[in-house]
């Protein structure tokens, strides 16, 4: 598969599986949104098709699109890239590297009878405990040598995990360390699932050619063992021990000895570090355990610490995402009755506004940046001043747009009633703003209004970086579609928008169009009004 990461900002990453397609543009839909004027409302497509090979097409009418700094024009057809690749689409930078998948599966065979237990968290302690004596000087120093180095290690990883609060981040570093130190065949580390196994979240094999090979067993009484009973566990001379007889599946892959520590917080038990070794007969060392418990207990502190950041991180980020973009009561309200507010998500019916600003590519060729942001400002102003009238909720600008949700995060019964009158009042303020164009010299523009009504997703979603309350759907997808064609002052609603409208608005004739991903035909309508007209909720 090819990571598709950011080079600067977010830093924010895709993945792009064989066979698959990410669409790149400044529109809502795409799955790779850059919100920039300069960049086109569907720009490219990248597709990957075999191994190492993808293509990427520049589906903008003019503008620019660099592969390791030479231009892809629109007429140029689909352009080869692979590992490594630049590409840059003003005024992001996106870098490709392709990785194999390795993939691990489970096995139910018992433990073996060499199986060896110990209490959880007691790694780091026995690596500062000084080496017994041996007859062999030699022996006891190249010990206290592997020991110095273990905690060498293990305090650069208490270092570069300070700041990290990406959890594959983290365990990618700890098996990295595993690896090096232990010498392991494989090593898996796996975070618990609720109601499921432990899923892998990052694998690494000794040898790479592995990775193409059947999913890589590993024990499922080991891993569960290590959680339940929160102990380090480990075996050796699998393939010698009379209590192995269903151990097929793990002699077929050549196992002979196998350890695994469980990643032991204050709040819980978060997964485990799983490590194993082929062919010949070579036990992990009481040495190799006692690295591999201190690196899982390093670990677990570190998700733990992640897992609270992300916590905290999302809770901030609502909060302040709410005062921006919803009016006082809503979250005067929300603070009083937080159990109106489900931040893990919830499915609702809430009505969905799309707007965009028709004429302003021409405006934008004519008047200066700093006073195209001014005057969006001003514009962003108005709009926002008559969503939060009707009790909607300001989701997101969308360059020269935005998108406004009705009826979430607090339900109410007359979301599609609100979010109509919005859509008349913006088009009513809309006349201000020309008349602050029209002062300075520059061309007027108008707005195209789109709104459907249904069920959709709706919560904080985003990365653990960043995240946002928004909602997620078809229902989003269609009013997206529909204010996409929208004519300049035109305010187009959907046939499940006027049924919930209780002939409140006049209306034209129904038509059909039809949707991208959608298989049936959409119908609409087109709303009459007035500017100077009063709403049905009393607003003039």
């Amino acid at each position: 598969m090819f990571k598709i990461s950011e080079t600067e900002g977010l830093r924010r990453q895709w993945t792009l599986p064989e066979g698959g397609q990410l669409t790149i543009g400044r529109a809502y839909d795409n799955d790779i949104r850059i919100d920039d004027l300069r960049v086109s409302r569907h720009h490219a497509v990248l597709r990957s098709f075999t191994r190492n090979h993808a293509v990427i097409r520049n589906v903008s009418s003019s503008n620019i699109l660099l592969v390791n700094g030479e231009n892809v024009s629109n007429s140029a057809g689909e352009r080869p890239v692979q590992d490594g690749d630049e590409i840059k689409i003003v005024p992001t930078i996106f870098r490709l590297k392709w990785e194999e998948e390795g993939v691990v599966g489970y096995t139910d065979e018992p433990l073996s009878a060499s199986t060896r237990f110990t209490p959880a968290g007691s790694g780091f302690t026995s690596l500062l405990i000084s080496t017994s004596f041996s007859a062999s000087r030699e022996k006891e120093l190249e010990e206290l040598r592997r020991k110095a180095e273990m905690l060498a290690h293990l305090c650069d990883m208490s270092a570069a995990l300070a700041t990290v609060f990406d959890p594959k981040s983290i365990l990618d570093y700890a098996t990295d360390i595993v690896m090096r130190m232990i010498g392991a065949d494989c090593c898996a580390a796996l975070l618990t699932e609720q109601g499921s196994d432990p899923q892998p979240v990052s694998i690494r094999f000794k040898d790479a050619s592995i990775k193409s090979q059947e999913p890589h067993l590993i024990s499922r009484t080991a891993v569960h063992t290590a959680i339940e009973r929160r102990v380090m566990l480990s075996s050796s001379d699998i393939a010698a021990d009379a209590n192995l007889p269903v151990g097929r599946e793990t002699l077929a892959q050549g196992i002979c000895s196998l350890a695994c520590a469980p990643l032991v917080g204050r709040e819980g038990v978060y997964g485990t570090l799983y490590v194993d070794r082929r062919g010949v007969p070579d036990p992990f060392t009481e040495l190799d355990t006692q690295l591999l418990a201190a690196v899982a207990a390093q670990a677990a502190t570190a998700v733990e610490s992640a897992r609270t950041h992300e916590r905290m991180q999302r809770e901030t980020l609502a909060r302040s995402a709410f005062a921006r973009f919803m009016p006082e009561h809503i979250i005067k309200e929300l603070v009083e009755c937080p159990e109106k507010f489900h931040l893990g998500g919830t499915n609702r019916r809430i009505s969905v506004l799309f707007c965009d600003v028709r004429g302003f590519t021409r405006l934008a060729h004519r008047a200066p940046p700093e006073m195209i942001v001014d005057l969006l400002n001003i514009l962003f102003t108005e709009m926002a001043a008559e969503i939060f009238a009707h009790q909607g909720t300001l989701n997101k600008y969308l360059g020269d747009g935005l998108m406004a949700l009705f009826g979430a995060p607090v339900a109410t019964e007359t979301h599609a009633v609100n979010a109509v009158s919005a859509a008349i009042g913006m088009q009513r303020r809309i006349t201000h703003v020309n008349e602050q164009l029209a002062a300075r010299g520059l061309p007027r523009v108008m707005l195209g209004i789109g709104i459907n009504t249904g069920e959709a997703t709706v919560g904080c979603i985003g990365a653990e970086q960043r995240s946002e309350y928004t909602a997620i759907g078809d229902t989003v997808n269609i009013a997206s579609r529909i204010e996409g064609i929208a004519h300049p002052g035109q305010i187009l609603v959907t046939n499940e928008t006027v049924k919930e409208l209780d002939d409140k608005f006049p209306l034209s004739d129904a038509w059909r169009v039809e949707v991208k991903h959608i298989d049936e035909p959409v119908q609409i309508y087109s709303v009459k009004y007035n500017v100077d007209e009063v709403s049905p909720d009393g607003n003039s």
